[in-house]
């Protein structure tokens, strides 16, 4: 039997050049997969929506909703307060043109003068009234009517009967009398201070003439009858 002879073919390899041609290989393959993953990324990155989806206009609607609902309710209530001024005017001036109506036409004309209920108008302060009071004529007349008005308050002081005249509870009057003279009507108008003890019951009014003849006329009032109280006032007793 023949023997076969086998060949040996001899190779002569560099071993710096092949580790280069591994490593070479190997950058070349690490470099493609980064190149795909960088294409994959931008091809497939996702498009952001933008920040502003139109919140700030609405509330820039708002703000301007708000600021036009405070103005009109500022002036509503200036509205309101002008009302309430004009009506306060009107009713007044119907006060004042009753007033004259009845002085030119008093209720009862028989009399030489007509004595209308005093008026006392409660103020904030405790203690301090102002106080109104009108003389007028009864018949008509063009004489001219002279002549002396006295006020008094009745009440109590500590348990005790007090009478004060008008005249030494007002500053301005300082104790003097009040003069009479007029040919239609005089109004008295004024502030007075009950001392701090006293309780008052009762108003009396003297009208004492001299001209054009002598004549008199006397009132009395229940205090609560003479009270006037306003949305400004202290209520006291």
């Amino acid at each position: 039997m023949a023997r076969r002879h086998h060949r040996t073919i001899i190779r002569r390899e560099h071993p710096i050049r092949a580790w280069v041609v591994r490593l070479l290989l190997s950058l070349a393959f690490v470099a493609a997969l980064v190149g795909a993953y960088y294409s994959g990324h931008r091809s497939g990155s996702v498009r952001l929506a933008p920040l502003s989806d139109g919140s700030e206009v609405l509330y820039s609607r708002i703000a301007e909703l708000e600021t036009r609902a405070e103005l009109d309710r500022e002036a509503l209530g200036q509205l309101t307060r002008d009302l309430a001024n004009s009506r306060s005017i009107i009713d007044e001036l119907e006060g004042e043109l009753t007033f004259y109506r009845e002085v030119m036409a008093p209720e009862d004309a028989r009399r030489g003068v007509v004595l209308r209920a005093p008026r006392f108008i409660a103020t904030a302060d405790l203690g301090r009234w102002r106080y109104e009071l009108v003389v007028q004529q009864g018949r008509p007349t063009e004489s001219r009517h002279v002549g002396e008005l006295k006020v008094r308050l009745v009440g109590e002081a500590l348990g005790q009967p007090v009478v004060l005249d008008l005249p030494d509870l007002d500053d301005n009057l300082a104790g003097e009398p009040l003069p009479l003279n007029f040919r239609y009507f005089q109004r008295f108008e004024g502030e007075l201070n009950f001392p701090p003890e006293f309780v008052p019951e009762r108003v009396e009014v003297d009208i004492v003439l001299q001209k054009p003849r002598s004549d008199g006329v006397v009132q009395a009032h229940d205090w609560r009858d003479v009270l006037v109280y306003t949305s400004g006032s202290t209520i006291q007793e």
